[in-house]
């Protein structure tokens, strides 16, 4: 019997959704679930015990990073999960934080690496140079204080407060040398206004702490100075701007290239001596009330140089103890 137009019609949709289910019947058999979790965000908007309205938030995140193993020729996998607690008001300045966060890794990431737990109010993350990056903001002017954590191990490289225009902030000053396994330098300045991470020393005398300028690499603390400075009556020392630029002292520096702070040393493409480590010089612009004050500090030999630097009537800069 001869088939009506209906009939055919209504056999070829069969065969096709037919198709399509065995299609994904086969997808999914072949569908392996390495590793698995979940967590729960949340919101609330309520009014607090003062008569103020408050935002509560809590977000659960999961970021993967992919990090190449140059001694086995492979891609090495860190999966980062946070847990972020924030609350803040519509009516009054401010805002607080709590952050849990654990990483993991490993070709299922089955193998548990580190936990920390902090004050914090955001984090972000490096997927360059393997950082986890969290800041912790507050109220009234105050610098958001950042710290780096080498996601391999949850070594806490240094503290720092931003003063670049990047929006998001991943990384301090960076220098690294192209071509070689010798770990990124990091170089932060921590103001005498920022959230967190204030390990000053005692000021000179006449004077007051103004800056800390850190240098580290994983897993081994570099140097720590502070700069002091004069300030007038009624004043508070102030960091204008804090800059990285090309040392023109240093042979063959104008090959470096400096973008969003990252210097790339050029000068030293391949090289495997630390001593070799220079070219650059950060920047930094002082204000308290006498006119602004311009430090200079290069980096030569693989450190800070007080010896070197440019320091202004007015300030000091003087190493600490580690």
């Amino acid at each position: 019997m001869k088939k009506t137009n209906q009939e055919v019609v209504v056999n070829r949709v069969k065969w096709i959704l037919l198709g399509v289910t065995s299609l994904a019947a086969v997808a999914f058999a072949a569908e392996h679930i390495f590793f698995q979790t979940a967590g729960t965000s949340a919101f609330g908007y309520v009014k607090d015990i003062n008569n103020l309205r408050q935002v509560n938030k809590v977000l659960q995140n999961y970021e993967l990073l992919v990090i190449y193993n140059q001694q086995n020729s492979k891609d090495d996998l860190y999966l980062v999960d946070t847990n972020l607690k924030t609350k803040y008001s519509l009516d009054v300045d401010g805002i607080t934080g709590k952050l849990k966060m654990n990483t993991r890794t490993g070709d299922n990431l089955q193998t548990l690496l580190w936990e920390k737990a902090e004050d914090a109010t955001e984090v972000n993350y490096d997927h360059e140079f393997g950082l986890v990056t969290t800041g912790l903001s507050q109220c009234c002017g105050a610098n958001t204080g950042y710290r780096i954590y080498d996601v391999k191990s949850g070594y806490l490289i240094l503290s720092f407060n931003s003063f670049s225009d990047n929006p998001v902030v991943q990384h301090p000053f960076v220098l690294d040398v192209p071509n070689s396994q010798m770990p990124q330098r990091y170089i932060g300045i921590i103001g005498a206004d920022s959230t967190r991470d204030q390990d000053f020393g005692a000021p000179d005398a006449g004077k007051v702490k103004t800056a800390l300028v850190k240098m580290g690499i994983v897993n081994k603390f570099y140097q720590r100075l502070q700069i002091d400075m004069a300030v007038a009556s009624g004043y508070a020392p102030s960091i204008l701007s804090v800059t990285m630029e090309k040392d023109s002292n240093v042979t063959g520096s104008d090959k470096i290239e400096i973008s969003r702070d990252v210097a790339t040393l050029w000068n030293i493409d391949g090289s495997t001596e630390p001593n070799a480590v220079e070219g650059v010089q950060i920047k930094i612009i002082l204000n308290g009330g006498l006119g602004d004050k311009t430090v200079i500090i290069p980096v030569l030999k693989d450190r800070l140089s007080l010896d070197q630097a440019t320091v202004p009537e007015g300030v000091s800069l003087k190493a600490l103890a580690i």
